[in-house]
């Protein structure tokens, strides 16, 4: 976890209401001094410019996200146990305001710009590879019958995010409640188990 003292803290703050608010072109350095009530001299001091301003943006995202990369597939234990622990965190992460407003954030600029789309793809790519191999150990232990591990996982991430991440970030509706989302994990860990046939 990038440590960030005070000031840098309230920089990045501001700056993410103001990229939110604004976008990224429309944003001015002048306008995050202001939110973050510092001087240009201490912006500038850690922040040279919007890109790096972006960039630890887009840093502040992938922290978000890591936690779910160290989440263990364990050989010899309940598959669907598992996959239900590794939906609840996910779902967790995936329905966090912040994080949805971070992800609108990189979504807009990456549509702005094919170059700034490859660089983000770039940054992220470490992070999507890293969850994928849950699945792979998964399928190395037998659990994901003929699926193929990368399948598996884009299916899997596909599936939850259909109904958490995609209508919150995109049709900005309200997170479901509880008990409809805990069902809608069992349900979906049911199916995607019954689908890959898990040796027992």
């Amino acid at each position: 976890m990038t440590q960030l003292s005070a000031k840098q803290q309230a920089i990045v703050s501001a700056a993410i209401e103001q990229f939110a608010l604004m976008g990224l072109q429309a944003t001015t350095m002048e306008a995050i001094c202001q939110k973050a009530e510092v001087s240009k001299r201490t912006l500038y001091k850690h922040y040279p410019n919007k890109e790096a301003l972006f960039d630890a943006v887009v840093i502040s995202l992938i922290e978000r996200i890591q936690p779910l990369s160290a989440i263990q597939f364990i050989p010899n234990y309940d598959f669907e146990v598992q996959l239900k622990h590794l939906a609840n965190s996910a779902v967790g992460l995936l329905s966090d305001p912040d994080y949805i407003r971070l992800s609108r954030i990189v979504m807009i600029e990456s549509m702005r710009s094919e170059e700034q789309a490859k660089r983000l793809n770039e940054k992220f790519s470490h992070c999507e590879k890293s969850m994928v191999v849950w699945f792979e150990e998964a399928a190395l232990a037998g659990c994901l019958g003929d699926c193929e591990a990368h399948f598996a996982a884009a299916f899997f991430w596909g599936g939850l995010k259909r109904l958490t991440f995609w209508e919150m970030a995109i049709r900005w509706q309200p997170p479901i409640d509880e008990q409809q989302l805990s069902d809608f994990i069992s349900q979906a860990c049911k199916l995607f188990c019954n689908g890959v046939n898990p040796r027992q």
